[in-house]
């Protein structure tokens, strides 16, 4: 009779050791943009949950938010622009937690560029109409005291990275905005840094978390537990960017240790989990999304707060 008991205790004791498996979707395999999950799965914030995290990359934010909406990942790290343009489209999900509340982008340009008032009558280059690059393109230029069609032109359709970097190289645009690490590559190739957009655009929620409403209604518990794993470890790599370092460059999967180092340095004091009404009402503008907004009620029916505030992290 004890038998059965011993073996059904230690299956138990097994599992809690295990912890509860979670899926969280990452859409670029680079370490800003999973350092977060990195740190709380590496030093133990997600055990501390009794969670097992595993990070899926999943190309692409609309692919990323339709797993997300599926089943098949529990949370995802997605653009916040992204994000609001799903939900105005009704897909049953809600961002519930910010991570990056900085633009990463720094506008490039063409070899020879010394200014941005060099780019009066010039070109700058974007991936397309209605994007993340245009916004941070033309409302940094503004910041900048350059107005789209007055002092410069967009050229939409350039297309990715390495083709942007070719059209600078070539003569077809003289600037475009690029990543933190696109930035240090190119700079490594002469291109000139102009000005960094995240510097003069502060407060926007370029990386948010969001999760279905399936899994926010059926587990919530689970919600506040991730949330407060990622917070934690957020705390842990503001105070220890070079134990963090330390740790990324023994898994010798995120480029030399000076990168790593950079990125690290970079970031360490930027990650949030703060989101706010205006953050958000800030994403829905920047998506040119406003009339949906109100049709569907408001900021407020694009986010939640409670797991947040519960969880002890900076919901505002």
């Amino acid at each position: 009779m004890l038998l059965p008991l011993l073996l059904l205790a230690f299956h138990s004791r097994g599992e809690a050791a295990a912890g509860k498996s979670v899926n969280f979707a990452s859409n670029t395999p680079t370490l800003s943009g999973t350092l977060p999950l990195v740190v709380a799965q590496d030093f133990g914030f997600f055990a501390a949950e009794g969670l097992e995290v595993k990070t899926v990359l999943i190309r692409g934010g609309p692919t990323a938010m339709a797993a997300l909406v599926g089943g098949g990942v529990d949370f995802t790290l997605v653009a916040g622009v992204a994000a609001v343009r799903a939900i105005a489209q009704n897909a049953p999900m809600l961002i519930i937690s910010g991570i990056q509340p900085y633009m990463d982008y720094t506008l490039i340009g063409a070899k020879g560029t010394g200014g941005v008032n060099d780019l009066k009558g010039k070109v700058v280059g974007v991936t397309g109409p209605g994007g993340i690059a245009e916004f941070a393109a033309v409302e940094g230029l503004a910041k900048k005291g350059l107005m789209r069609d007055r002092d410069y032109k967009i050229l939409y359709g350039v297309g990715n990275s390495p083709a942007r970097a070719q059209a600078l190289e070539s003569g077809k645009i003289q600037a475009s905005p690029f990543s933190f690490l696109e930035r240090l590559e190119l700079e490594k190739k002469g291109f000139p840094a102009l000005f960094d957009i995240g510097g003069v655009m502060p407060g926007f929620p370029f990386v948010v978390i969001a999760s279905s409403k399936q899994k926010i209604e059926t587990d919530p518990e689970g919600v506040v537990a991730a949330l407060r794993a990622i917070s934690r470890g957020l705390e842990f790599l503001k105070k220890n960017p070079d134990r963090v370092a330390e740790s990324v460059i023994k898994k010798n999967t995120f480029g030399d240790p000076a990168t790593v180092r950079k990125v690290i340095n970079q970031f360490a004091g930027v990650y949030s989990t703060s989101i706010s009404r205006e953050d958000v009402e800030a994403l829905i503008t920047a998506t040119r999304i406003e009339a949906e907004a109100r049709q569907l009620g408001g900021a407020e029916k694009f986010f939640t707060r409670q797991f947040l505030l519960k969880a002890g992290g900076q919901g505002r």
